[in-house]
């Protein structure tokens, strides 16, 4: 199984770079049609923002394409069993690993005075939106991307599970960059719910660059001190 994944090797080193760099320029417009659609005011395009969006909309293309070649040369692995408790199990895995991962490498981009030095043009945009999803150094890029490969080079996981985790993954990038915040009041407060972070989680992440590195869960920050409560967002 997967062999049909090989085959998109056939179509040569340049198209097949083009074909990921569409798939990603792709996820880009998506992101911005939420943003037009839940906060159209909000969803600005700055022009100083645009090469940096470029970036790293190549760099993501990047990471992307020589993630494929890891797993067209047998590096990377992926179980193809359509089966809901391994989809289930490995989907959990990835989310715990990839957070706890970039929570510490969020946290000494912001520790490392040449690491933040670059990690400061995200934080440009104190007041976020979609686009600040994307305004991101390119060895910021290639730092979330190393991660990301590492760890599904590491350990065969579902393939299944590797695609509704990326699918997650850009759906929290986009709400948690948003203004208006789409999780319910409760949310914060709820037993089952208050380990999942919020957009409200984040944006207190870009006005408090001290606090809550976490990226999908709160129980990182709680645990290194360094959770601040989640204030209420205007709308």
């Amino acid at each position: 199984m997967g062999n049909w994944l090989l085959k998109w090797n056939e179509v040569g080193e340049i198209n097949l770079f083009v074909l990921f760099l569409f798939e990603n320029l792709s996820l880009i417009v998506l992101s911005v049609l939420v943003g037009k659609i839940i906060e159209s005011k909000n969803t600005v395009l700055f022009k100083k923002d645009v090469k940096w969006i470029v970036y790293t909309l190549i760099f993501n293309t990047i990471v992307t394409f020589f993630g494929y070649k890891l797993f067209y040369f047998g590096y990377i692995k992926f179980i193809f069993e359509v089966s809901f408790l391994s989809i289930l199990i490995d989907l959990f895995l990835i989310t715990i690993i990839m957070d706890l991962l970039m929570f510490v490498f969020h946290f000494f981009i912001h520790k490392i005075n040449w690491l933040f030095a670059i990690h400061k043009k995200h934080h440009s945009h104190i007041e976020t939106n979609v686009y600040s999803l994307y305004v991101l150094h390119p060895i910021e890029v290639v730092g979330f991307g190393s991660l990301w490969l590492v760890t599904i080079w590491s350990l065969h996981f579902n393939f299944y599970s590797v695609v509704i985790y990326l699918v997650l993954n850009l759906t929290y990038g986009v709400l948690g960059h948003m203004k208006k915040d789409v999780f319910p009041v409760f949310w914060t407060n709820n037993f089952l719910t208050k380990w999942i972070s919020t957009t409200r989680f984040h944006n207190q992440h870009h006005l408090n660059l001290n606090n809550n590195f976490g990226f999908y869960f709160t129980f990182w920050d709680k645990i290194f001190k360094t959770y601040i409560e989640e204030k209420k967002t205007p709308n």
